[in-house]
């Protein structure tokens, strides 16, 4: 069993679960607070909240709802006190044929810079195994969830 599953099981109490369209909630999580803490997709926040950015994964024997994280989620020592979010697409030709990503953005700005916090990108294909990414939300004192 994968140590990310093994997370998730450890987080099913009092875990707070967000949506990628939930974007008001998003803005009430991350705005006042620094990201003290970033690594891969994982984030600590001054508070002591611990946030996983999980893509979607999708259907196991074909693209549909695949999403992917490019690199990693920035660390923001700074009060954050402005978050947006960007979906566009992004076009790729390979072998003759032309693939459309959706991409997901989310910027913060902190100390008059801008910050894209975060990329998710992948196909929604026939759009029944969802789309995008969630976060999982792990109040106060999380921080051994990283270690």
């Amino acid at each position: 069993m994968s140590d990310r599953i093994n997370l998730f099981r450890a987080w099913s109490k009092g875990t707070t679960y967000l949506d990628h369209d939930e974007h008001q909630n998003i803005r009430d999580l991350l705005l006042g607070r620094k990201i003290v803490k970033a690594e891969g997709e994982y984030m600590v926040l001054d508070n002591g909240t611990t946030v996983l950015l999980d893509s979607n994964e999708g259907c196991g024997g074909c693209a549909s709802g695949s999403y992917w994280m490019v690199g990693d989620i920035a660390k923001v020592d700074n009060v954050i006190t402005a978050v947006d979010f960007e979906e566009g697409s992004r076009s790729t030709t390979e072998g003759g044929y032309e693939e459309l990503f959706t991409v997901y953005r989310v910027f913060v700005v902190a100390e008059d810079k801008r910050f894209n916090l975060f990329t998710v990108e992948g196909d929604d294909g026939n759009g029944y195994y969802g789309s995008g990414y969630a976060l999982h939300v792990l109040s106060g004192g999380a921080d051994n969830a990283m270690q």
